[in-house]
């Protein structure tokens, strides 16, 4: 299981910013303490003012905001001043007013500050972190429950991309009721393909790896005959870095090792008789360790790759020393275009994932939301999220013909119109005026995203088919050499494995996981290393289910059934 944890920051300086901020925030909620009641009364009203599409009174917001390093403003702009907030202003009546802001190493502390402090919370919270923070938010009573307000004032075109996966909702449900609004990302988006350096497979004659045992001869010719010429036996087939897991986050990842032989480890899976299992202690990943710890041997892979973190492990790939990597689609974009640095003549391409011996393909899938809001019950107008919302969904995240926010949301900031066409390219920009993201102004973060929509175009564009919508256009220009990567990705949806167990840490969990998860790493990096025998995996096992894991998946599978019928 996935989680992320407070990251610890300078409690003194935090608290000094935090109550600096207080009296914005109790202000704005003390107005409105109460009247929530009245609000949620008057439905028809609030109905009255999303089919009109904007108040007609200014309705002011106040928001708290994760801000993180790609958000970029213009000089004497910031997150109140800039034509987003206007744009708002003018659509809606709506006055976007950000009390605070805080950046991912602070906001968690700010947050649980004023959550101790007891103190009124802004209208809005949007966050994108640790579930723990988000479980004080929802615990602390503060916000309202949105299931309902989704079903009434969410557009078709917002219900529609929601229910794409319904399990974006789960770590938000307490007793069957809804607390946080999940923000979308687009599906699949860190799975894994297969990079192969094309230079060195022509070199050698070969064809891309269509199984395990393919790849292998190919690594094994990577790793002992010199592909790079320097006459050094310096290289290795597969980049992999072990260090954080055998599953991480996508890149230079083992995961697709262990889907070959039908198991995801460092995730929960659903078994044989639809209750949830633990990937990591399954008997497949046994024969997996086993193929590793043989690679290991041959020098396939690097002799350090237990103490490289994906980052790392990518290096060696970028910088010419590895000829396989299994990273994203987008990895061609960044890290991997370093390699033409030391080697002019390096090509490279994306491949489908290999098949095991007995035919089983798979990787971990990447989730669909990353980030949450969450709505103050005592917010008079929980409507106009809504009516903010619905309209990106409609016009902004797959925009047709026409659409207000076709190219962007103001030309000249996201977009330019250069012989009448729509460009989004930075270059074309004044140095004076530089392009800028207006969408991650927005309050979901990067704007209103589709899950379906991007690998499908890619795979569209891939195919032939002409860049004619906006989103496609953009794609295209954005995308570039990726776009490839990006249908074979998509042409192996079919493999991805999602961990179904994104719920909060369950009581045993936060007692007993960090010593099991340390446990399974050594286990693990010694089983590779030949430092332990295979047979250790049944050892670690046994213990592994003694030593609370038993009572975790017991937990897991009840919050679980919970959450199935919501």
């Amino acid at each position: 299981m996935k989680q992320g944890w407070i990251k610890p920051v300078a409690l003194m300086t935090t608290l000094v910013l935090s109550m600096g901020f207080l009296g914005a925030c109790a202000s704005s909620n003390g107005e409105n303490k109460g009247k929530n009641e009245v609000s949620s009364n008057n439905q028809a009203a609030a109905k009255s003012v999303l089919e009109a599409g904007k108040f007609s009174e200014p309705v002011k917001m106040d928001i708290v905001r994760q801000m993180t390093s790609d958000v970029k403003f213009r000089t004497g702009e910031d997150i109140n001043n800039n034509p987003h907030v206007t744009w708002a202003k003018e659509a809606f009546n709506i006055d976007l007013n950000y009390v605070w802001t805080a950046d991912s190493s602070a906001i968690d502390t700010k947050i649980r500050l004023l959550l101790s402090a007891n103190e009124d919370l802004p209208d809005i919270v949007q966050y994108r972190g640790s579930q723990d923070v988000i479980d004080a938010l929802i615990d602390s009573g503060k916000f309202v429950e949105v299931g309902d307000l989704f079903e009434q004032y969410a557009s078709d075109a917002y219900k529609s991309a929601m229910a794409e996966d319904a399990s974006v909702w789960n770590p938000y449900v307490r007793d069957g009721k809804k607390y946080a609004l999940p923000i979308l990302d687009y599906a699949n988006n860190n799975d894994t393909v297969l990079w192969i350096r094309d230079d060195w497979m022509k070199k050698f004659n070969l064809q891309p790896p269509a199984t395990i045992a393919e790849m292998e001869t190919m690594m094994d010719m990577f790793a002992n005959q010199d592909p790079d010429g320097n006459g050094k036996k310096d290289t290795v087939g597969l980049a992999v870095g072990l260090k954080n897991g055998m599953n991480t986050w996508g890149l230079a990842d083992a995961d697709f090792i262990f889907g070959a032989y039908g198991v995801m480890p460092g995730q929960w899976n659903a078994g044989s008789d639809g209750k949830l299992a633990y990937g990591s202690v399954q008997p497949e990943v046994k024969t997996a360790l086993g193929k590793l710890k043989e690679w290991m041997e041959k020098g396939y892979i690097h002799k350090e790759a237990g103490l490289h973190d994906e980052g790392k492990a990518a290096e060696l790939f970028s910088s010419g020393k590895a000829g396989i990597v299994a990273a994203p689609y987008w990895a061609g974009g960044w890290p991997l275009p370093a390699v033409k640095e030391v080697d002019k003549n390096a090509d490279y391409s994306a491949y489908r994932l290999p098949a095991g011996p007995d035919g089983k393909i798979g990787r971990s899938q990447s989730g669909v939301s990353n980030g949450v809001v969450l709505i103050n019950k005592n917010y008079e107008h929980p409507e106009a999220f809504f009516l903010y919302a619905n309209y990106l969904y409609e016009n902004q995240g797959n925009p047709q013909a026409g659409s207000p926010l076709e190219y962007g949301f103001e030309e000249g900031y996201d977009y330019l119109i250069k012989d009448g066409k729509p460009t989004w390219d930075g270059a074309q920009f004044p140095a004076d005026q530089p392009i800028m993201n207006l969408g991650k102004y927005t309050i979901l973060f990067d704007g209103a995203r589709i899950p379906s929509l991007m690998m499908k175009t890619l795979s569209d564009l891939d195919g032939g088919k002409e860049a004619t919508s906006a989103f496609e256009m953009k794609a295209a220009m954005d995308m570039d050499k990726n776009i490839h990567a990006g249908a074979v990705n998509y042409s192996q949806i079919e493999f991805a494995m999602p961990n179904l167990y994104n719920g909060s840490p369950t009581k045993t969990y936060k007692k007993r996981w960090d010593f099991l998860n340390k446990s399974e790493k050594e286990t693990f990096n010694k089983i590779i290393y030949g430092d332990s025998p295979i047979e250790a995996f049944d050892t670690f096992v046994a213990q592994w289910k003694s030593s609370g894991g038993d009572t975790i998946t017991n937990e897991v599978n009840e919050w679980y059934d919970s959450v199935k019928s919501n």
